[in-house]
């Protein structure tokens, strides 16, 4: 049977708990569930593509870069970001601008799961030469 790195358990797990974080600040169980599985699920998606290239074994910068701007949340966020340019920076008010945050929310909570990734990495190969 097949192992999973290291670094897609902390990739994954450090997704679900920031979703679950986030979620928790807005005092529902909803949300502590939908954005720790949707967060988890753009991370599992990241960890494919990382798996794919540059592979679990790459030197952390590149893991990091591509397991960052993998993720389809992120893209999603950025989108979401210039598509609401406007409001963002004041030309456009109202309703129409009710979320125009939320992209860099959304960019915002797809950023330290990699980080975490990589921590785990290190510490289960330091953990673990033999």
């Amino acid at each position: 049977m097949r192992h999973i790195p290291s670094f897609a358990y902390g990739h994954v797990i450090g997704a679900l708990i920031v979703g679950a974080v986030f979620g928790a600040t807005l005092v529902d169980l909803n949300a502590v569930l939908a954005i720790g599985a949707v967060l988890a699920a753009a991370a599992v998606i990241s960890a494919l593509i990382c798996w794919w290239w540059p592979g679990f074994d790459a030197p952390a910068g590149k893991l990091w870069l591509v397991a960052t701007f993998a993720n389809p949340l992120l893209i999603a966020g950025v989108a979401w970001s210039f598509y609401y340019a406007d409001c963002l920076v004041g030309e456009r008010k109202g309703w129409d601008c009710l979320f125009d945050d939320m992209g860099w929310l959304a960019v915002a909570t797809t950023l330290p799961s990699p980080v975490i990734g990589l921590v785990v990495r290190w510490w289960w190969t330091r953990r673990h030469k033999a």
